[in-house]
């Protein structure tokens, strides 16, 4: 038996010559444009003090909710209480650039007075964490609170404070 030379086919050179890196392709350059806007910092006035009114237990051995619902700028009471006199959402003048300011606040705050502290909770449409937009250079934004009375509240006048946090978004 006669050994036969192995000899490479046409085919294989040519798969190996197409493999081989081309010609270098000429580079493109593209130019892009970058902007960038400053705004103005965000300034608010209270436009308007949140105010219960006046809130009396029909017994007191019941407590009960008061509403400010800043949307309609309503009042509801629960029937355990009798509310009476006049009362008011807080009112916010918000100015700045034109721009969307996202709004977020504590989940709660406390009224302190002469009795056990009443604890309320913020409302604002869309929650904490709204935006609202600034358009012309100001807005007003409107808050309310859900008031929650303990039974055998102490008669007197009850205080507090709340934050309100204004960011651009």
């Amino acid at each position: 038996m006669k050994k036969m030379p192995i000899r490479p086919a046409p085919i294989a050179a040519a798969v190996l010559v197409a493999a081989l890196p081309g010609a270098a392709q000429a580079e493109a350059v593209q130019t892009n444009t970058a902007t960038a806007q400053v705004l103005d910092t965000i300034q608010f006035a209270v436009l308007l003090d949140m105010n219960f009114g006046h809130v009396a237990l029909r017994d007191n051995a019941n407590g009960g909710v008061v509403l400010i619902d800043p949307s309609s700028t309503g009042r509801s009471c629960d029937t355990a209480l009798v509310c009476a006199g006049s009362f008011a959402p807080s009112q916010l003048e918000l100015t700045g650039s034109d721009a969307d300011v996202q709004v977020t606040f504590d989940p709660t705050f406390q009224l302190t007075g002469p009795g056990a502290p009443i604890l309320a909770e913020p409302q604002f449409p869309g929650g904490s964490g709204t935006v609202v937009r600034i358009s012309g250079g100001s807005t007003v934004v409107k808050l309310g609170a859900r008031l929650n009375i303990n039974p055998n509240q102490a008669p007197g006048v009850y205080t507090g404070q709340f934050s309100v946090n204004l960011e651009y978004y």
